[in-house]
């Protein structure tokens, strides 16, 4: 008699079928969704924006520039803080609902626009609200997608979680911290293979906060720069320690941990590209 997990994992539907008329509806949710964030960052951004400030935001190749975009954010964070935080957070649940690369980005923006002690808690968020609404999209309108583009990454996908069943959590959090799979996968994936919501959030959640604080921590310090000698200043210093010391004694145990079992050692490479 096979397990609950085993009849979860067996997908019972024909791929070949309906997988059309899924890509259209998603295809009209994203051109939807990106025409009401075009309208949101105009209406609360760009016609804002003076001569000035539109000069400011580039990509700084040198230390003027980079001061000088700085400034800029400094004081569109002072004047324009609620308006920012809308349509930073619009863009970033944008870019993490359809798996868009740039939300390092956003990152550094948050870290930026609003410092370490607000922008972290916000980004770890955003982050983690845009891969559970990219979840609830594919558990409605992805299945035969997913099945039929990715059946080879769904596999083993499904071997690596059917051998940690009994530690689903904690292994969504390894799975951020090493993403043998990528994260955009992850999220799309996981409603098909019985993972259940409550245990795929805290994968993001807890999983992804280094990547979260030290890209936001990188913001900040392009917001305060003056001199070279701010890239790495001592409170950033203590603070890279800290982090460090914490990985080198938590995540060596977490893979440790899951690496006894057959499937981190049976994961082609194909598999954990992103």
């Amino acid at each position: 008699m096979t397990s609950d997990a085993e009849k979860l994992s067996v997908s019972p539907f024909d791929p070949s079928k309906g997988w059309h008329e899924d890509v259209q509806l998603l295809g009209i949710i994203f051109v939807v969704s990106t025409a009401l964030l075009g309208a949101t960052l105009h209406l609360l951004v760009i016609s804002a924006l003076t001569d000035a400030e539109w000069a400011a935001l580039r990509l700084p190749t040198t230390l003027e520039a980079a001061q000088q975009l700085g400034e800029m954010l400094q004081s569109l964070s002072e004047h324009r803080t609620g308006a920012l935080l809308l349509a930073h957070m619009s863009c970033y649940l944008y870019l993490q609902t359809f798996a868009i690369p740039g939300t390092v980005f956003f990152n550094l923006l948050g870290g930026a626009l609003f410092g370490v002690t607000l922008g972290f808690p916000l980004c770890l968020v955003y982050n983690t609200l845009g891969s559970v609404f990219m979840f609830l999209l594919s558990r409605h309108l992805g299945r035969r997608v997913v099945t039929r583009f990715f059946p080879h990454k769904l596999d083993m996908l499904r071997r690596m979680l059917d051998i940690h069943r009994d530690e689903m959590a904690l292994y969504m959090v390894f799975l951020r911290v090493f993403p043998f799979t990528p994260n955009w996968f992850i999220n799309m994936a996981s409603p098909h293979l019985a993972i259940p919501l409550g245990q795929f959030t805290l994968g993001p959640l807890i999983g992804l906060i280094p990547y979260n604080l030290l890209s936001c921590k990188a913001g900040l310090i392009l917001r305060e720069l003056r001199t070279r000698g701010d890239i790495i200043d001592t409170a950033t210093t203590v603070q890279l320690i800290f982090v460090a010391a914490v990985g080198g004694l938590v995540l060596p145990r977490l893979k440790k941990h899951f690496a006894t079992g057959p499937a981190s050692a049976t994961i082609p490479s194909s598999v954990k590209q992103e």
